[in-house]
């Protein structure tokens, strides 16, 4: 199968084109963070693209055609979950993760691959309703996971992952993040300084500076600009990214800065 045929059949085309116009019904135009573009690429070209270095690789064929569903079934029910879990999120870019999950199970048997790809869509569909409105997390957005803010942090702080990190959208992340969500359920429920009991309609934001929808907006196109984003989801090809270098970049503290800058800062510290 080369570059140019397309892996999907109709009833995939049709999912992915469905789910694309329910999301934009509910959300509105799927903004990206992408500064060469306003929207993020539909789930019909994210797909495409990840099968492509795939379908370019001998003994592939057999392969890209097994991964087209899957692939086309997770993006989808992944992009639904964050809608669901995240009804106000903002930024849609989920080409690298689609182009990871195919890297990563390219490395694995047949059978093995699929069952990776399957996995891998639905512990992340997983994670958005541990992290959004479901429970008593309830984050605003999904952009810290999609993004790499909370990648690059797990990272900092473990100093056994230095050397060489796990990539971002890995198992290895997706396992902490996992364990990190029942964690915060934990302090919620001890009503803990930073991650207090809130009111259920209060969306939570430890943050020190305004998550308001054109807030979050102004500063992450801001960031993105400067390349202080780190994880440019919206890059298929970012998967080249020099990860053992990229996390060192102090990209919460730069963001605070840039904040500032943008008078986003909150008065005062919030104690969330």
């Amino acid at each position: 199968m080369g570059v140019s045929a397309d892996p999907l059949n109709r009833e995939l085309h049709a999912k992915l084109r469905a789910t694309n116009q329910a999301l934009e019904r509910r959300a509105g135009p799927l903004r990206s963070l992408n500064p060469e573009r306003e929207h993020a690429t539909p789930l019909l070209e994210v797909h495409r693209r990840a099968l492509v270095e795939l379908a370019d690789r001998p003994g592939c064929d057999a392969l890209t055609q097994r991964l087209a569903g899957p692939v086309a079934h997770g993006l989808c029910a992944l992009a639904l979950a964050q809608l669901d879990a995240f009804p106000g999120n903002l930024f849609w870019d989920l080409d690298l993760i689609a182009t990871s999950i195919v890297s990563q199970a390219r490395a694995l048997e047949f059978e093995d691959a699929i069952a990776h790809v399957e996995d891998q869509f639905q512990r992340m569909a997983t994670l958005q309703h541990l992290y959004g409105q479901a429970t008593a997390i309830n984050f605003s957005y999904v952009h810290d996971f999609v993004y790499g803010f909370d990648w690059a942090k797990w990272v900092a702080r473990e100093p056994s992952l230095h050397a060489r990190p796990p990539t971002p959208f890995s198992p290895e992340f997706l396992a902490h993040m996992h364990a990190r969500g029942l964690e915060l359920l934990e302090l919620i429920e001890r009503d803990d300084g930073k991650y207090p009991s809130l009111p259920d309609d209060q969306a939570r934001n430890p943050f020190e500076f305004s998550r308001e929808p054109d807030d979050e907006v102004t500063l992450h196109r801001e960031l993105a600009r400067r390349d202080l984003i780190p994880v440019p989801t919206w890059d298929p090809d970012a998967s080249s990214c020099d990860w053992d270098l990229r996390w060192r970049v102090a990209f919460a503290v730069r963001r605070v800065e840039v904040a500032h800058e943008l008078g986003l800062a909150l008065p005062t510290t919030p104690d969330s």
